[in-house]
């Protein structure tokens, strides 16, 4: 008996790990979105995958450069927030359900609240795990005004590159 709770336990905790690789994958990817990282970015995804974003369609040696390229244009800030996320894990292969909210400053000082789901196929690879195809939603969302300067605006430390104070925080 104490064998086969053993055996149980084992496949739960690499159900665990197998599901905090998937979670950290889609964390790097919203990192990788609020910095500008097209590596960042393009690291939770498989070479040979396939994301439907907004009415693009990327690869996953594409997405980064197409994504950072899209909020450049179009973006000071971006800061993207993971709440509600189910994973269900197969073997080698998962998927995931995750919703994101997002705070964006447009050029003109303009604000928009998104509202997002990303619908995830993984697979593990050489042990690890990437994503193969997203299909991202946005539902409706929210233009607001731009922020009024009360003269109490924190410092603008702040940064969409690696020279934001994150990147001295990690190694990688």
């Amino acid at each position: 008996m104490a064998s086969e709770q053993n055996h149980y336990r084992d496949a739960d905790v690499q159900e665990m790990l197998d599901k905090q690789a998937i979670s950290e994958a889609i964390m790097r990817y919203c990192r990788g979105i609020d910095r500008a990282d097209a590596e960042l970015i393009n690291s939770a995804y498989h070479p040979d995958a396939w994301d439907e974003h907004d009415g693009h369609e990327f690869t996953g040696l594409t997405v980064g450069a197409g994504i950072v390229e899209i909020l450049s244009r179009a973006m000071k800030v971006t800061r993207h927030n993971v709440g509600t996320q189910l994973i269900e894990v197969y073997g080698d292969e998962a998927v995931a359900e995750t919703y994101c909210t997002g705070n964006h400053t447009l050029m003109s000082g303009r604000r928009v609240h998104t509202f997002v789901r990303y619908l995830d196929r993984f697979e593990r690879r050489e042990g690890e795990w990437k994503v193969i195809h997203r299909m991202s939603i946005t539902d409706p969302s929210e233009i607001l005004p731009p922020i009024e300067d009360t003269g109490h605006t924190p410092p603008d430390i702040g940064r969409r590159d690696k020279t934001d104070p994150s990147y001295q925080l990690f190694r990688s």
